[in-house]
């Protein structure tokens, strides 16, 4: 077989080409843009050989396990994008700029020509050799994630400053970058428009200084853990404080003052913050719309009726542990924009708060109501009325939910997430409501939900095909149900099943031979390691699925 000049494939023999063959590249790739699954975007590139050539020629982002292997990744996918090497085992300066380098000898700068954005987080072998041939090799990149690359310092900065291009650089816990290093990259990329920089402890106020003067697009920073940010970033639209211990009411006030254009805005376990930080926001970014307020301990309902008078755009607020009752979700049920509301250990809000919520805020998308102990059925009976595209629910140690409720949230049919956590008066029959209502169900979390049996799972298995994640621990649940469970479940990847007490080792064995072939996790007792079959141990490891053990007694009961 070869191709004419259109990219389609002819016969040697002069033939006319038959099927998928006589299609261009560019309409097969169309074509292959529709598949969404790998899964099946696989199968179209071994059923037919143009597929496979129009899936190379269009791929757009790759992410190779192996250094080995990056080499023919990039010889393979000349149209890539996007690089993600945060898991490419073994990788370090050497093979990083051989595969950057053209076969032949011809130079490096032509392969990754059209590599825009990388991420290396966590590649802990890769230095200042390694960027240099990255940033030389790729003259239009954009985005670099060198995230929890904890030996990165200034000369690794200095290496990444020659990308003039650079508009958004993540270094998250590199330990050894300083305000020199900022400056390096500060002066070397003007055009830089995001920058992450948390528990990259010794930088302060001089390098953010200077990245404010020389980087005048800049949007996005996150200084989380620092000590202390300037006030000249006037054009930032996000801004990250989480756990800067020294962070005050008037620190936040000439921060807002001088940067009117925030638009969300963390100061999560800020201590020191009331309610007259929340009315200096309130007053100066009117176009606010993400809030992150957890652990701020002095913040209540009468700064939260400053922030919904004036801030009409808001769309996420985090009140996790702090001090609200109903009255503050009164003052928030005006916010009809609101999509993302977290009240995780707001143990004073009740079921008449919820109604507050649900009579006016439709487009909520995720509700966190962790150890809201005064919640009840009749809460999540309104928040189903009000609420219908709630995606993500967490109810976790809400001990007065009951089956009832859980009947109520069954009509949140685009549920995905739903987290359950020592829930101890639910039973197998609310896990059935759920099931058959919420078909949607990607991740559910049922630890210590002590009387959800076979019945649950059994359900489980017949509505929740579209199940990724699961977590049954310390139910009692029997072998036959999880091996039915485990042999039905075509999507389930995630499995945390400890201290299954009902479960024997034959019952053990035969739902993970079950499942072994799609699982990619798994939580186990330590004890089980000595008793399964070998045989098991070695058909997961080859599959690729990685077991987390605990260490802790096995029980059985049976």
């Amino acid at each position: 077989m070869s191709q004419d000049n259109t990219g389609r494939s002819i016969s040697s023999a002069g033939a006319a080409p038959a099927g998928v063959d006589v299609l261009s590249l560019d309409l097969l790739a169309h074509a292959l843009a529709g598949v969404l699954d790998p899964r099946d975007r696989k199968s179209c590139r071994l059923a037919s050989r143009a597929f496979a050539r129009a899936e190379a020629a269009s791929r757009r982002s790759a992410r190779p396990l192996r250094r080995e292997a990056l080499p023919r990744v990039l010889r393979a996918f000349p149209a890539l994008a996007a690089l993600d090497l945060s898991a490419c085992a073994g990788l370090d300066d050497a093979s990083l700029a051989a595969a950057l380098a053209l076969p032949g000898g011809g130079g490096a700068g032509e392969v990754g020509l059209g590599v825009r954005r990388v991420r290396l987080a966590r590649a802990s072998g890769v230095g200042w050799r390694g960027l240099e041939a990255l940033v030389s090799a790729c003259p239009r990149l954009e985005a670099v994630d060198l995230s929890h690359c904890v030996a990165a310092g200034d000369r690794e900065m200095a290496a990444l400053a020659a990308a003039a291009g650079l508009r958004e650089l993540i270094m998250d816990k590199c330990l050894g970058m300083t305000d020199v290093g900022l400056a390096k990259v500060a002066v070397g990329c003007p055009g830089l428009e995001r920058l992450s920089v948390k528990w990259c402890r010794e930088i302060s106020d001089i390098g953010i200084e200077l990245l404010a003067k020389k980087c005048p697009d800049l949007r996005s920073v996150d200084i989380s853990y620092l000590k202390a940010i300037g006030d000249s970033c006037k054009n930032l639209v996000e801004i990250g404080l989480s756990k800067c211990n020294g962070v005050t009411d008037d620190g936040i006030t000439s921060l807002v003052v001088n940067c009117s254009y925030l638009r969300t805005i963390d100061v999560t376990c800020c201590h020191l913050l009331t309610n007259d930080a929340l009315a200096a926001i309130a007053e100066n970014c009117r176009m606010v719309e993400c809030l992150r307020l957890e652990s701020c301990p002095f913040i209540n309902e009468k700064g939260l009726e400053q922030i919904t008078t004036l801030c009409s755009h808001l769309k996420e607020i985090d009140l996790t542990d702090c001090r609200i009752n109903d009255e503050a979700l009164q003052h928030l049920a005006s916010c009809s924009e609101l999509q993302i509301l977290k009240l995780g250990l707001c143990s004073s809000i009740s079921d008449k708060g919820l109604a507050y919520i649900s009579s006016t805020c439709g487009k909520l998308v995720e509700l966190d109501l962790y150890r809201c102990s005064a919640i009840t059925d009749e809460g999540l009976a309104a928040v189903a009325r009000g609420c219908k595209k709630i995606r993500m629910l967490n109810l976790c140690y809400c001990t007065q939910i009951t089956d009832a409720g859980l009947n109520h949230v069954s009509a949140l049919e685009e549920l995905t997430n739903l987290e359950l956590r020592c829930l101890v008066r639910i039973t197998g029959i609310g896990i059935t409501s759920i099931a058959i209502g919420c078909t949607s169900l990607i991740e559910l979390d049922l630890k210590r939900c002590y009387s959800v049996d076979d019945a649950g799972l059994w359900a489980l298995s017949r509505y929740s095909q579209n199940l990724r994640q699961l977590t049954i621990s310390y139910c009692q649940v029997t072998g036959l149900g999880l091996c039915h469970l485990m042999g039905s479940l075509r999507c389930l990847q995630d499995v945390k099943m400890v201290h299954l007490s009902w479960v024997s080792i034959e019952g053990f064995e035969m739902a993970l031979r079950a499942g072994c072939g799609r699982l990619k996790k798994l939580k186990l007792l330590g004890g089980l390691r000595s008793v399964l079959s070998p045989d098991l141990l070695q058909m997961l490891q080859a599959c690729g699925c990685r077991v987390r053990w605990v260490d802790k007694p096995l029980v059985y009961k049976g």
